[in-house]
């Protein structure tokens, strides 16, 4: 059982970061059931400051700390501002009354969103003798690779550089969601060996939207060549037939019209994901892939592709279809 520090604040939008450590703070303080007896929740909203003063001014019992977690800290109010019906009042009372923090109690405040460098409260934690302030922000899809590897070096794993690869294109963007993955796939190795790329695509369902989009990465530059062998990759997988993999062609080259009608109108990739309903990462990817297109390029695309779907569903070969669609598109 290790001191906590008297405030720590962590504040962003990786909620999953935020929960882990929390998780550690509370292991810290200790794992038997004194410690938990001296834990005590609030959430921001609505809650009295006298009511919060007399919590942590009561000493812990059977424990060296006790540990206030103060939750939802700054969540919807501008500035410094908290939501109720006297949004201010908390956290004045709450920034006056930190430097008289009892010894013996360790305040944990959270904050599911960024707070500005000029906040009062940030000022006031940072200038505090062993304070702790730590922003958590989820990983940007470039350093997803790395995120993962240093994921699955913790839990007593490896991954290959490809196959961190392969998991951050798979475009699972949300680190729990990607966390379980990890877990999956080391436990598939039985962390005997680094996890691959195969093994990706072989135990992620998502991963075959990493080979949907280099598929169409190599139609919009135009190279025939990548194109057909990533198509032939797609229909060599043995988890989707022709008509399967041309549902998915379709499906993107739908997303693609979409969002690129979204971008013309002066919107973001962010209104993009709004509107349809894609994780970060997807619709990012769609946003740029459709600037390789004109609005006008893309609904001649799908219109050609509806009258394949109509060619595949009539009795045509498959593959030869597919051939076909990509030879027509890299022209």
């Amino acid at each position: 059982m290790s001191a906590l520090p008297p405030v720590t604040l962590l504040y962003g939008d990786d909620e999953f970061a935020i929960a882990e450590q929390v998780k550690e703070l509370k292991c810290a303080l200790g794992a038997d059931e004194n410690a938990a007896m001296n834990v005590t929740e609030f959430e921001a909203r609505g809650l009295s400051f006298a009511q919060f003063r007399s919590v942590c001014e009561s000493a812990p019992f059977l424990c060296p700390q006790r540990l206030v977690i103060l939750a939802d800290l700054l969540a919807h109010g501008k500035n410094d501002a908290l939501p109720g019906d006297a949004p201010k009042d908390l956290l004045t009372a709450l920034i006056e009354y930190l430097p008289a923090l009892p010894a013996f109690t360790a305040l944990l405040m959270l904050g599911h969103r960024k707070i500005p460098k000029n906040s009062r409260l940030l000022k006031v934690v940072r200038a505090m003798e062993g304070a702790v302030v730590r922003e958590c922000t989820l990983p940007e899809h470039r350093d997803l690779p790395r995120w993962i590897r240093e994921r699955a070096d913790r839990a007593g794993g490896d991954f290959s550089a490809a196959g961190a690869q392969e998991l951050a294109a798979a475009g699972v963007d949300n680190p729990r969601a990607l966390q379980s993955e990890i877990e999956k796939l080391l436990a598939y190795v039985n962390w005997e060996r680094p996890v691959m790329a195969e093994d990706v695509r072989r135990m992620v369902p998502a991963a075959g939207q990493a080979d949907i989009f280099r598929l169409v990465d190599s139609l919009g530059e135009r190279d025939s060549r990548q194109a057909m062998a990533q198509l032939h990759r797609l229909l060599g997988s043995g988890d989707r037939d022709a008509m399967g993999v041309f549902g998915m062609v379709v499906r993107q080259y739908r997303l693609l019209l979409q969002a690129k009608e979204i971008l013309e109108l002066g919107s973001s990739s962010g209104d993009v994901k709004a509107c349809l309903g894609l994780p970060r990462f997807v619709a990012e990817k769609i946003s740029a892939q459709s600037r390789r297109y004109s609005l006008g390029a893309l609904e001649r695309i799908y219109r050609h592709l509806l009258a394949m779907d109509t060619a595949m569903k009539s009795g045509s070969d498959g593959q030869v279809v597919l051939d076909v669609m990509v030879a027509g598109l890299t022209v």
